[in-house]
């Protein structure tokens, strides 16, 4: 563990000496026992003292050691990190958080590109997209992610969120019905629910479904507008749908199928066209396509992209997140028109053989110590860990043995389903993966053991209560 100085410990929001593992922390109410949606929704007479139970939980995890979410990075996130936490201890070890699938966060050509902006160009765009923030680079960056995906037209937005939430608000009304699956991020769930009265989940990946609830919706109402909503990678199993598949259902019964690329633009399929590349479904006229850059391109910054101008004028003017928010700054753009070239160009491909030759060492070492992996190949590696007490504990010591990572648990993924994520990059040499997946295995291990000593000291429930 680093030391820092006087005035950087100022910083930090609780002062906490390391003790993990002490177990009459651990033991503390809720460290290892309640999850975080059972403070969603406190009572209080005044609306601003709801939270102080959630305040209390976070400062007992922190002290007990086995809080890592709200981490700050200290100096650069490379393939190795230091991450100081909200009680001011730094850990550092190897990096498997950082999202920069394509390992260009660092690359010379983007840096080169944004330096020549920076000379030449203001730092920010001047206004939102309707009211002057848009200029002729960002008209070359639409069109270029537009013809990446096969469409006509592209439109940009300030974030991924933004571009997924705006997506399904600049075309879902009010008695339409959006018809989306139950594993969709937030951005969509939230686009759909602020769109329309009518939310219809289905099964994750299940076309079949699909067809059945589009078949009853049919036969109820042949006029209704029907949007079908999923992802051509998603982040928590690493799983793709049938996408070709699912859009012929969807023209079968005349619905209009959205799909987020956000997380397998670039890093996946030929040139870097992701799950629709691979599915030769690329530029269809039913299908509308909405991403981020940030995951890849090195750059925040969201797209949608069509060949109907109609659903792109009607984003243009109805999308809140893309008519109230200003515009991308040139820097972003350049640095977004850089790394699309460079990843659907020959460095890209190479980029993307490393990666995927980490990617399935990193799988094979976790299978080698008969973890159970998620989904597909892809940049998203998730390990299995099941209880939430022990992923806690488990990360907790990974952390003290030199990997930094991200647990994930309820209400992220289902309960009883916590897991490890790593996010990969081409980045990492063979030798460093497989010592990183030997920590988690041996973390995972020890916190089994752990947990069930503290179960048999007493007082400790065998599950995460939720509420």
């Amino acid at each position: 563990m680093n030391t820092k100085s006087t005035k950087e410990k100022n910083i930090d929001l609780y002062k906490f000496e390391e003790s993990f593992p002490d177990k009459k922390l651990l033991k503390g109410e809720g460290v290892l026992t309640k999850g975080l949606m059972r403070y969603f929704s406190p009572r209080s007479e005044y609306i601003l003292d709801r939270y102080q139970d959630l305040e209390g939980w976070y400062r007992r995890r922190l002290e007990a050691g086995v809080m890592h979410y709200c981490l700050k990075v200290v100096g650069d996130p490379d393939v190795e990190a230091t991450v100081r936490d909200l009680a001011g201890r730094e850990f550092t070890g190897i990096n498997l958080s950082t999202v920069d699938y394509m390992g260009l966060s660092n690359h010379p050509k983007l840096k080169q590109a944004a330096l020549d902006t920076l000379t030449n160009k203001r730092l920010h765009s001047i206004n939102t997209g309707p009211l002057l923030g848009n200029s002729p680079e960002s008209g070359l960056l639409e069109n270029e992610i537009a013809q990446h995906l096969g469409h006509e037209f592209g439109i940009l937005f300030p974030t991924g969120w933004a571009a997924s939430f705006g997506g399904i608000a600049g075309i879902a009304r009010e008695n339409d019905v959006v018809l989306i699956d139950e594993y969709a991020h937030q951005s969509l769930q939230q686009g759909a629910y602020a769109s329309c009265n009518n939310v219809v989940k289905f099964k994750h990946l299940s076309n079949i479904e699909v067809k059945s609830k589009l078949k009853s919706i049919r036969a109820e109402d042949p006029t209704q507008g029907v949007l079908v909503v999923t992802e051509g990678l998603y982040s928590m199993d690493g799983d793709a749908p049938n996408i070709k598949e699912l859009l012929d259902i969807c023209k079968e019964y005349q619905a209009a199928l959205l799909v987020d690329i956000c997380h397998d633009l670039g890093c996946t399929g030929k040139d870097g066209k992701g799950t629709l590349g691979d599915q030769g479904v690329l530029g269809d006229p039913d299908l509308i396509v909405v991403g981020a850059f940030s995951k890849t391109l090195s750059t925040n910054g969201g797209y949608l992209t069509t060949s109907n101008l109609g659903v792109l004028l009607s984003t243009c003017s109805f999308a809140g997140p893309y008519t109230y928010s200003t515009s991308l700054s040139p820097i972003q753009i350049a640095i977004a028109r850089e790394g699309l070239k460079l990843v659907a160009g020959k460095e890209g491909e190479e980029r993307r053989a490393k990666l995927m030759s980490n990617i399935n060492v990193a799988r094979e070492r976790a299978k080698m110590h008969n973890i159970y992996v998620y989904g597909t190949p892809s940049p998203i590696v998730s390990l299995h860990v099941g209880s939430e007490n022990i992923a806690r504990l488990a990360c907790a010591r990974a952390f003290r043995m030199g990997v930094v990572t991200t647990v994930l648990e309820y209400p992220v993924v289902a309960r009883g389903k916590a897991r490890f994520r790593f996010s990969m990059s081409p980045e990492h040499e063979h030798e460093t993966l497989i010592k990183a997946v030997d920590i988690i295995a041996n973390s995972i291990t020890w916190a089994k053991k752990y947990h069930a000593a503290l179960r048999d000291d007493g007082e400790m429930p065998l599950r995460l209560r939720y509420g």
